[in-house]
């Protein structure tokens, strides 16, 4: 793998390109609304400051598709898409400002936008996180997590984080704030966990089902001598009454260890017997687990068991009938520089694959994907008509569509659209 270094400011051509192809609300003769398409997003830096595009296909299988064509999203960071079920809508995150607007698509790098929530107002923070959970509603969520001691000058008088998450569900049709929603949602789990230093302090990729919301949570255990968190060995999940948004409650398990909260890739779905299926990454082994009713079963699927090696992912997708495809990070390869963070530290990544994972028998193949992945900010693959398609391509590099069959056991997909890299700071992140 070669050393990529991602520049602070954004290419100028594609911004410039991108912002000549947008279209707004005050379009006073909108085209009609294209139903079907495939919608891919393409992002341009990785900094505290980026640029998110897209445009809709209508055929994956054939073509070149370029980041040069595209409409560009609201976006402070990297935007976190969502689109309808008939591809006729897109609703938008603009992550750390906390607007999300929603935009109807005309075809190609045509899309209006129609409406916009700033929903930092309702909820008190600015780095809300979205989720849309059907085609009528979606989730804004956030929690917060402060240390508490009896004498803050003593750290053996502590006595555990104070959890507070900020819970509300978005009309998607109004683009308003349902009734009900809480910025103060009190989040607990036992005083004996909490004095050992557990807390939650992400939660995201939530799913309905029975009534009731589960947020995928990160989980941390803090050291107060140190000042420091320390290796967890448990994985929970936050499940809410819906509705209500009433009884908050953390569930556990310590059969698997690690985050269920992910990045930008969905980490939980719910498969035909309405079971919850999360994934979990920590300590170098990704599982896959399920809830029921509320609570963690015995199944666990152990991904870097099945593929002998250690691992990493921020999600999965789901196709049916138990079978899932999993972008993950090979931990058994040399890590190199892959970028800064926000605070403009260096960040480092092994090279990411693809796995096919078949719930019901048990295994995992290995897929015949490019070297030189990074899919830390992945966020989508679209499974239809029997297919999973996914857009692949190593940074700043010419890629391609792969398509793999959902029924077949086989490591070779085929090859559809080619896909034109433009930079060693851009990248796709997406087919909706």
């Amino acid at each position: 793998m070669r050393f990529l270094k991602f520049p602070q400011l954004l290419a100028a051509g594609v911004i410039s390109l991108s912002l000549a192809a947008c279209s707004d609300d005050k379009d006073p003769t909108p085209k009609p609304t294209v139903e079907n398409d495939f919608h891919i997003a393409f992002a341009s830096g990785t900094e505290s400051n980026s640029a998110t595009l897209v445009q809709g296909v209508s055929d994956l299988n054939t073509g070149t598709i370029s980041p040069r064509i595209g409409h560009e999203m609201e976006s402070s960071r990297t935007a976190r898409i969502f689109v309808s079920s008939d591809g006729s809508t897109i609703w938008s995150l603009n992550y750390t400002v906390g607007t999300i607007e929603k935009l109807t698509y005309q075809g190609a790098d045509q899309y209006t936008r129609v409406g916009r929530i700033d929903a930092s107002v309702p909820l008190g923070t600015s780095t809300v996180r979205f989720t849309k959970l059907n085609d009528e509603i979606g989730s804004v969520h956030y929690i917060s997590a402060t240390a508490q001691y009896e004498d803050n000058a003593d750290p053996t008088t502590y006595l555990g984080h104070k959890m507070t998450a900020s819970i509300g569900m978005l009309d998607l049709e109004t683009m308003t704030m349902v009734e009900g929603y809480n910025d103060s949602v009190n989040v607990s789990i036992s005083d004996e966990l909490a004095k050992e230093g557990y807390y939650i302090f992400r939660i995201d990729c939530p799913v309905l089902s029975g009534g009731k919301l589960y947020y995928g949570a990160g989980l941390r255990k803090y050291n107060p001598l140190t000042n420091k968190n320390e290796t967890v060995d448990k994985a929970c999940a936050l499940v809410i009454d819906y509705p209500s948004l009433a009884n908050a409650t953390v569930v556990m398990t310590d059969h698997v260890a690690g985050a269920s909260n992910g990045y930008r890739t969905p980490t939980q779905h719910i498969n035909e017997a309405g079971e919850i299926l999360q994934m979990v990454s920590g300590n170098d082994e990704v599982h896959i687990v399920k809830l029921v009713n509320g609570q963690y079963t015995s199944f666990d699927f152990n991904l870097s068991e099945k593929i002998n090696k250690p691992a990493a992912s921020n999600g999965f997708f789901y196709a049916g009938n138990g079978i899932a495809y999993i972008p993950y990070e090979d931990l058994s390869k040399e890590q190199i520089q892959i970028g800064v963070d926000p605070q403009g530290e260096p960040s480092y990544s092994s090279m990411w694959k693809l796995a096919r994972m078949d719930f019901n028998k048990g295994t995992a193949v290995d897929l015949n994907v490019p070297d030189d992945l990074w899919l830390t900010q992945y966020q989508n693959a679209v499974i239809r008509d029997g297919k999973i398609y996914i857009a692949l391509s190593p940074v700043g590099v010419d890629g391609n569509i792969y398509i793999f069959d959902i029924n077949s056991e086989s490591a070779n997909g085929t090859l559809g659209a080619s896909i034109t890299g433009t930079g060693s700071e851009q990248y796709y992140i997406g087919i909706y």
